[in-house]
């Protein structure tokens, strides 16, 4: 197979050992086809392709970030979508979801947030990223390797700052693989009680792992005890309970280290990821696009519209347009929109109005109203709509249709709604 992979290098090379063609894309300067700019269409990225590279396959694989590359929930090619950070996007991904054809969970427990959509998806765990050889010499005794930034994760600075004062502890930043194997025990904290690469990382580097009691799959593939030692979350108190107990029995603690190396080397690395994505790739077949895609494509361009236009607003204008596109498409299909879908119709199409300082998106607002009468939340802004353009008679008459309320409360509730909606 020809193997396109976007945004990372991950299972690259251990899929052409299989004797696969892959290609990495995307925007970072490691990946081999770097694309320039900020926004593309997969029809572009293809045909930019160096050695005219054809894909059997399209792999996206999870950067944290809103999908930049539009048209994929149009594309031809079998797609399938790795959502390794589910637990901070889990709205967003189960909806667009809708856009592929087989999507990867990573976090176990969220897997319910996609039961609405009719894609296949598998959990597939992380992984240790790559193979580090452990080491007899322990300098260390407890320690963190990871980011401490109070403002993006200020319950992992308390923690560790609490730990701190019960037992020693080396806390740093940076790499990890020169200083796990020279550690008796990780303490691992979490940022929403995912099963992160830390876990595995860990145990590949011979060291015990100490980590949240958590969810996400973790004692499906792994035994208290055996391959590592839990502790209550956000308990610096348990945690302290446990290190202090396995640093003054270290035939235990290097037991259970060993037992998770073993563990991570039999089943846990980037070549058995790799293996259950090709078995996968090779079955992967294009399904009927489903009829709710172009409003999970919506929803990503309104996403991207917004976290761009502080950066630029020409890229912010450009994106408000490939929503107002989208919800164009998802209008003619005649899919009537869940309610959560209308909200992410509205705050597209005023953006867009704002943005570009056209009645565009407001023209697309009145046709989801004729289309759907009975969605209240359409026809309250086009009753605000009419209110803006002076027609409050008119405005008036068409409240009466939709509600029995007074006019005057269902003009307060129309600008109720638009303030909720736009925060």
């Amino acid at each position: 197979m020809n193997i396109l992979i976007l945004n990372q290098t991950w299972f690259s090379e251990e899929l052409r050992a299989m004797g696969h063609s892959v290609m990495t894309c995307g925007t970072s300067y490691h990946l081999e086809h770097q694309l320039t700019g900020a926004l593309h269409h997969i029809d572009g990225v293809l045909a930019s392709l160096p050695g005219g590279f054809k894909p059997d396959r399209i792999v996206w694989l999870d950067n944290s970030a809103p999908v930049t590359i539009m048209g994929l929930e149009d594309c031809d090619i079998p797609v399938l979508f790795y959502s390794v950070d589910t637990h901070h996007h889990y709205d967003l991904h189960s909806h667009l979801a809708e856009c592929f054809d087989h999507v990867l969970i990573a976090q176990k427990d969220f897997m319910e947030h996609f039961e609405n959509s009719q894609t296949p998806r598998s959990w597939m765990p992380l992984w240790a990223p790559e193979y580090v050889e452990k080491s007899s010499d322990k300098k260390f005794g407890a320690t963190f390797v990871g980011t401490m930034n109070r403002s993006l994760n200020p319950d992992r600075v308390d923690f560790f700052e609490a730990l701190g004062k019960l037992i020693p502890i080396y806390v740093t930043q940076g790499g990890y693989s020169t200083i796990f194997p020279h550690a008796e025990i990780i303490v691992n904290q979490t940022v929403k009680g995912d099963l992160n690469f830390r876990v595995f990382e860990t145990m590949m580097c011979g060291a015990l792992l100490l980590t949240e009691r958590t969810g996400n799959g973790l004692f499906d593939i792994f035994k208290e005890g055996t391959h590592l030692v839990t502790y209550a979350p956000r308990d610096p108190h348990d945690a302290a309970v446990k290190v202090s107990d396995l640093l003054n029995n270290k035939a235990v603690l290097r037991s259970i280290a060993e037992a998770g190396r073993d563990e991570i080397l039999a089943k846990h690395t980037m070549l058995h990821r790799a293996l259950e994505l090709e078995g996968l790739l090779r079955s992967l077949q294009k399904r009927v696009p489903s009829p709710r895609r172009h409003y999970a494509a919506l929803m990503n361009a309104s996403l991207v519209s917004l976290f761009t236009e502080n950066l630029s607003t020409a890229i912010s204008a450009e994106m408000s347009v490939v929503a107002i596109n989208s919800a164009t498409k998802a209008l003619r299909l005649s899919v009537a929109p869940t309610t959560t879908e209308s909200q992410h119709v509205i705050k597209a199409c005023l953006r867009h109005d704002r943005l570009t300082n056209t009645a565009l998106g407001s023209q697309v607002l009145e046709e989801f109203a004729h289309a759907f009468p009975g969605n209240y939340l359409f026809s309250l802004l086009k009753v605000r709509a009419l209110l803006n353009r002076g027609k409050r008679l008119e405005a008036e008459k068409f409240a009466s249709t939709f509600s029995p309320h007074p006019p005057e409360l269902i003009f307060s509730t129309a600008e109720q709604a638009v303030s909720l909606i736009m925060e």
